[in-house]
C-alpha cells in the first residue's frame, strides 16, 4: 500500500478548496456587484491555566500557565493552542496555527489550517524512555462545521503529517450544542472520536520489536482509538475582558487501550483562562 497516498490526498483537498473559494474561481461574476466590506481585524491576548495527562495513556499529570492569542483579519487567523477559543465563534472547530476560512454561510463553514505538532519524547514520561520519539512536524488540516440547528452543530477534521516524519493522519467528527445562559455567557457541550491510520496509531501507541526491554512488542492496527466529551464556558466581564473554563474527558479505545504503552485509557483534562479581546 502506498503510505504517501493519505498525504497527497490532504494536499489535493486543500488545493481544491483554496481554488474554489478565490476570487479567481468566481471571476465570472458581475464587474457590477457590490465592493466587498473591508475585512475586520480581531485580536485576543491572555493566559490559560491547565492540568492534564502527560500523554495520551499516562497516569501522570501535567499543570501549566502558558500565553494564549488569536489575531484575526477577515478570513485568515494565526493563533495559539486554544488562543482561537477566545474569539468566541460558534461553527467550530477552532483551529490552531495559521488558519484561512475557505468558504462560510449561515449554516456551513470550511477552514484550512497549518500547525506545528510537537510530538513526544521520553522527557515526557519514564515508560517512554528508550522508545523512539515521536518527531516534531508540519500538519496540514481541512475542517468543516455545520451548525444543524441555532443551537447544534456538528463538525469533522481530517490532518496529514506533510513533513514525512511518520505523523499519520487522523480524522476527528464533533457534535456539539451551545447554551447562551445570558447574553454575556454561553455553555458548550460537545463529544467526539478520533480516528487514526496505521502510521499514526504505531507512532503514538506502538512498541518496536527491540525497542524497549521492560516492554512487549505492540504494533496497533488503524481505526477508532479515543472518543472524548466535555463541556466550555465563556463569559463576557466587560466589552473587551473575557474568561473561560472548561474540562474534558477522554476515554482510548480500541488498539490504543490495548498499548502497553496505555496505563489509564481514561484521561481528563481541566483549563481556566482569561483574555483581552478587541474588534476593529
Amino acid at each position: 500500500m502506498n503510505r504517501s497516498a493519505p498525504r497527497w490526498s490532504v494536499s489535493c483537498a486543500l488545493a481544491l478548496a483554496c481554488w474554489w473559494a478565490s476570487p479567481a474561481a468566481h471571476s465570472e461574476e458581475s464587474p457590477e456587484a457590490a465592493a466587498p466590506a473591508k475585512p475586520a481585524f480581531n485580536y485576543a491576548l491572555g493566559a490559560i491555566a491547565s492540568s492534564s495527562p502527560d500523554y495520551a495513556g499516562g497516569d501522570g499529570r501535567k499543570t501549566r500557565l502558558r500565553p494564549a492569542w488569536a489575531i484575526e483579519y477577515g478570513r485568515f487567523r494565526i493563533s495559539t493552542s486554544r488562543g482561537s477559543a477566545f474569539m468566541g465563534h460558534g461553527l467550530g472547530p477552532r483551529e490552531s496555527g495559521a488558519s484561512a476560512t475557505l468558504a462560510q454561510g449561515d449554516q456551513f463553514r470550511l477552514s484550512a489550517s497549518l500547525r506545528i505538532d510537537n510530538g513526544r519524547d521520553g522527557s515526557d514520561a519514564p515508560i517512554l524512555v528508550g522508545l523512539p520519539s515521536v518527531r516534531s512536524t508540519l500538519r496540514a488540516r481541512l475542517s468543516a462545521g455545520y451548525a444543524l440547528t441555532p443551537r447544534w452543530s456538528v463538525g469533522a477534521g481530517l490532518s496529514q503529517d506533510i513533513l514525512g516524519r511518520d505523523g499519520g493522519a487522523q480524522l476527528s467528527t464533533s457534535v456539539g450544542y451551545t447554551w447562551p445562559v445570558t447574553e454575556q455567557t454561553k455553555v458548550s457541550f460537545s463529544a467526539g472520536a478520533s480516528f487514526g491510520d496505521h502510521t499514526y496509531l504505531r507512532g503514538h501507541f506502538g512498541v518496536p520489536a527491540g525497542g524497549s526491554g521492560a516492554l512487549p512488542a505492540f504494533d496497533p492496527r488503524a481505526g477508532l482509538y479515543s472518543v472524548d466529551a466535555g463541556f466550555e464556558v465563556m463569559s463576557a466581564l466587560s466589552r473587551h475582558w473575557v474568561v473561560l473554563a472548561g474540562a474534558r474527558v477522554s476515554q482510548l479505545q480500541g488498539d490504543a487501550r490495548r498499548s502497553p504503552l496505555t496505563l489509564e485509557p481514561t484521561g481528563y483534562s481541566v483549563s481556566v483562562g482569561l483574555a483581552y479581546r478587541c474588534c476593529r
